[in-house]
């Protein structure tokens, strides 16, 4: 990386209360020091102390006016954020005003910072690793509470930690394998009883149990996808438009009337959902309406959760059977809807087999049960989620390196038992450990860092 000091606005565009310029790099506080004039009787004190901060004027170079009041603070190397001497010139915020500064700064030595420089700067200093740098554009994405919490698990290192923990009974086993190779007359023919129930304990029961939460952080971190799906005329766009509480899909008395997929981001009790309606699920000789029914059969196979409806007053007919049969393995949360045409007094009987689903009673038309409903499709998503005990892996970038890890660590398990010759031993473990280090971020090729920090702000 170059050693040059660069420079961005890093608050959000618009008008505000304040608005910061960040500069890193190790002619951070020369440039300061030439633009800012420090307030009170000592108004040539050299920027010199570390996490202090400095009132003061921003001063135009060219007229030698002050641009505006400020705050500034420093934080020298390698005690900052991205271990370098960094500099923040806490402005009054108005787009003008930052842009003028910012250019200020450039013309005085600074470039304008990349993409996530500032973090991608911290991760090669050694301030933080790659799951803690992924972490940070997961805070600031994040969509909800649960989301957050698995971010900051991250920036906690508990994913680290754990990917550690397993390079740490990696290394100690190749250890003794590259010894039979390179001393195969001094030592007698290696034992890895031990070895080989070490791996299956403290590695491969833990990444399988990382793959698996991978759904979880990923349905966390991007929303989770809800599919409305039952039979014509159950009330699904009824119900899809009162959760969204407007009119989005077509409600009439025909069936077949929603013949394509509508899809809303809607909030679930402070969870994000992507909530699709389908067309009902049925034989059907109209062409249209078969691309439609076969539309929703794809959504239903890459659904999440499922809100399968049924009609209150004809429930569980043959039809609903059918469905229920394709949708079963899925997560389903079963809505009786329409519980408004039932007589007072009348209770909707729950067929046996949907007796182990969360079962919730509705009418989109009065919006009776509608927040119960909300709440059991929250519940049903996150009950099996304890962002606090386990680390989860909330990108496919990580994900895919545990799952090349896995691959190769079962074929040195394999191997062992076999007798399989050392050399080959070797070559699947330093697969399984170059793997590992891929998530936390060790030897990684730099185009690959380059499309992780691409994802980030320009001042971050």
């Amino acid at each position: 990386m170059n050693n040059d000091t660069i420079a961005a606005i890093s608050t959000p565009a618009g008008s505000g209360g304040i608005g910061i310029i960040k500069i890193s790099g190790e002619n951070a506080k020369y440039i300061a020091s030439l633009i800012f004039k420090k307030s009170g009787r000592n108004k040539n004190y050299i920027l010199n102390e570390s996490h202090k901060l400095y009132h003061g004027h921003i001063i135009d170079p060219d007229s030698q006016k002050a641009l505006d009041e400020v705050l500034l603070s420093i934080m020298l190397a390698p005690h900052s954020y991205t271990g370098e001497d960094v500099v923040e010139i806490n402005v009054h915020s108005g787009i003008f005003l930052l842009k003028t500064i910012l250019n200020i700064v450039i013309n005085k030595g600074a470039r304008l910072a990349e993409p996530g420089e500032f973090t991608k700067r911290a991760f090669i200093n050694g301030r933080i690793d790659l799951t803690h740098a992924e972490a940070i554009i997961d805070i600031i994405n994040a969509k909800n509470k649960k989301a957050l919490e698995i971010a900051n698990t991250q920036v906690d290192g508990l994913l680290r930690n754990c990917v550690e923990t397993m390079l740490n009974v990696l290394n100690n086993i190749i250890v003794k394998v590259e010894a039979g190779i390179d001393f195969p007359d001094d030592l007698e023919s290696l034992s890895f009883d031990t070895d080989i129930k070490n791996i299956e304990k403290n590695v491969i029961n833990k990444l399988n149990e990382l793959i698996s939460g991978y759904d979880e952080g990923h349905v966390l971190r991007e929303g989770l996808k809800l599919v409305i799906a039952g039979r014509p005329n159950v009330g699904k766009s009824s119900l899809m438009n009162r959760l969204l509480k407007k009119d989005r899909a077509i409600v009439t008395s025909i069936p077949g009337t929603t013949r394509d997929i509508i899809e809303e981001t809607i909030m679930i009790s402070g969870f994000t959902a992507i909530i699709s309606d389908t067309a009902g699920l049925h034989n059907t000789k109209d062409p249209i309406e078969s691309i439609g029914i076969q539309k929703a059969k794809e959504q239903i196979k890459n659904a999440d959760i499922i809100l399968f409806v049924i009609d209150a007053k004809n429930p569980f007919t043959e039809e609903d059977k059918k469905l229920f049969e394709i949708i079963n393995k899925k997560q389903l949360v079963v809505v009786f809807n329409k519980i408004d045409l039932l007589q007072e007094g009348i209770l909707v009987e729950i067929n046996e087999e949907l007796k182990s689903f969360p079962c919730v009673r509705v009418s989109s038309l009065f919006n009776t049960g509608v927040e119960f409903l909300k709440e059991t499709v929250k519940e049903t998503a996150i009950k099996n989620i304890d962002c606090s005990h386990s680390a989860i892996i909330p990108n496919l970038r990580q994900k895919t390196a545990l799952e090349k890890c896995l691959v190769s660590i079962i074929s040195v398990c394999e191997g062992m038992k076999t007798g399989e010759a050392y050399e080959i031993l070797s070559i699947d473990l330093k697969g399984a450990i170059e793997s590992l280090n891929l998530v936390i971020g060790n030897s990684i090729k730099m185009d690959i860092l380059n499309q992780i920090f691409s994802r980030f702000c320009i001042g971050k």
